[in-house]
């Protein structure tokens, strides 16, 4: 082949793959009629291949030995480049086959956060394998953590904690508001004793809630439990209570109350993203991946903002 080979522009930026498994066919069988067989062309095709591809390099990849080709040095270097190459390519395609044809990662999360954040993760995840399966299991963050700790779910969205605290602990990826939610123009947040609609006795929103209205000396009622966002919402959205909830989980009818409207501040809540230990696939890796990208952008957005 020829020593005068010069490289189209730009084309070092763009070497066929295709070209490269020929190359590698040609190695491994130690002819061109060999490579033919595998690659399913004439030997006279593999040979314009192998032309094609020392113009785009600009050097002579094989050189004759009798009847028999070997690699000139800039081939060997070639080779090496060219299974690295392909070596990812073909890892690339096996994993997102997997995360389209696997099976359905399990995510956990309480009601509220599935609200405030599931439909923008789920879209994003939902553009990037458009073939995957997302099963959701909306409890409370310490079912939703016992859960994933006994291999009952993949990746789970839990309450990390809500203080009044102005850093976050290092495993959360999110921090907001928590807020007195009420009827936007109801009244329910005057009366006294206030009327509360709050979570089970486990979950730390009703306790920080409670703590902040007997440090206020406000007194109260407890008029509805319930582990469900919805259930809680029933009587806040009749007027009848309010609830700490996270800001992000408000919408519609729904207002924060605060300090300026007679209650007390109820501080931040922190979302940590937790793996069950018994999920090390790649289906869950990309989901966790999705969730961490879409909570710093998230961060990026507000930053910015403020």
């Amino acid at each position: 082949m020829s020593n005068n080979a010069r490289p189209d522009a730009g084309v070092l930026l763009a070497l066929d793959n295709v070209l490269l498994r020929t190359l590698m066919a040609v190695v491994d069988t130690g002819s061109f009629v060999g490579a033919a067989r595998i690659v399913h062309r004439t030997p006279s095709a593999v040979s314009m291949q192998m032309k094609r591809l020392e113009a785009q390099i600009g050097q002579q990849v094989f050189v004759h030995q009798g009847r028999s080709i070997a690699l000139t040095p800039a081939g060997e270097a070639l080779l090496t480049y060219a299974r690295r190459v392909l070596g990812i390519a073909e890892e690339a395609v096996a994993r997102f086959n997997r995360l389209s044809q696997g099976r359905a990662v399990r995510l956990g999360m309480t009601e509220e956060y599935a609200v405030a954040f599931l439909p923008s993760v789920l879209a994003s995840y939902a553009t990037a394998y458009p073939l995957a399966e997302i099963n959701v299991t909306c409890r409370v963050s310490s079912l939703v953590s016992r859960m994933l700790d006994e291999g009952e779910l993949d990746v789970a969205l839990v309450t990390a904690g809500a203080t009044g605290r102005t850093g976050s602990p290092e495993t959360a990826i999110h921090r907001d508001r928590l807020v007195w939610t009420g009827l936007a123009h109801g009244s329910a947040h005057l009366r006294r004793p206030l009327a509360v609609a709050a979570g089970p006795t486990s979950c730390v929103w009703r306790k920080v809630a409670i703590d902040a209205l007997d440090a206020a000396g406000i007194s109260y009622h407890i008029v509805c439990t319930s582990e469900n966002l919805t259930g809680q919402l029933a009587p806040v959205l009749a007027g009848l209570a309010v609830a700490p909830l996270p800001i992000a989980a408000l919408s519609g009818e729904l207002a924060p109350f605060g300090p300026e409207h007679g209650l007390p501040s109820i501080g931040y809540y922190d979302v940590a993203l937790r793996r069950s230990p018994h999920a090390a696939d790649d289906l869950t890796s990309a989901v966790i991946d999705h969730v961490g990208a879409y909570f710093a952008a998230r961060q990026r957005s507000s930053n910015h903002a403020t």
